[in-house]
């Protein structure tokens, strides 16, 4: 079973020492950002499901992959140590409006992390929307922003599964974060 380590002492960041706005651009630490409603974010979401479907996978993947990267560059090198630094980006995602989500285990050796997640944005959207029910994970975007965030804290590139899906009536939405070419243990 992973070991955690200690959580430092400093206090957490509130949304105000995450976002900022200048000169008309919003900035999560130094990357441009922006707003998008959940309608609006459903009906991207439809609209690539019924045309590419595939893209909604891999291009949602690879954004929120991105986006993590960027979040991680702002956030992890004030943090003390690799748990912090995740843990912090994964409380900016919460404090973006993405979702609550908790950090359920982490194992920096591993490396692995397992994440919980309800209300997350993709499937409160998708079930707010008209997609087609699917048994798979809907959550693309949010596992790409998982990956991309431990990628940049480990300096290596991680992937992310999601395990269970609130779209597919899972209790919560649940994901591993592992190695690339890794596998999951325990």
């Amino acid at each position: 079973m992973p070991v955690a380590s200690k959580r430092s002492r400093r206090p957490d960041p509130g949304i105000q020492d995450i976002l900022s706005a200048e000169a008309g651009q919003l900035k999560v630490g130094t990357a441009r950002a922006m707003v998008m409603t959940e309608t609006a974010f459903n009906v991207l979401q439809q609209v690539i499901s019924e045309q590419t479907p595939e893209f909604l996978v891999y291009g949602f993947y690879e954004m929120g992959y991105r986006v993590g990267l960027d979040i991680a560059a702002s956030s992890a090198l004030e943090a003390d140590a690799p748990e912090d630094a995740f843990r912090v980006c994964v409380d900016t995602y919460r404090k973006s409006g993405y979702g609550e989500v908790e950090v359920v285990e982490f194992d920096i050796r591993e490396p692995s992390a397992r994440l919980r997640g309800t209300n997350l944005l993709e499937a409160a959207a998708a079930r707010g929307g008209s997609m087609v029910r699917s048994p798979r994970a809907i959550c693309h975007y949010s596992r790409g922003m998982f990956a991309g965030l431990f990628s940049r804290i480990l300096g290596k590139e991680v992937v992310c599964e999601e395990l269970a899906c609130e779209y597919r009536n899972d209790p919560c939405c649940e994901f591993t974060v592992l190695a690339f070419g890794g596998q999951p243990t325990g």
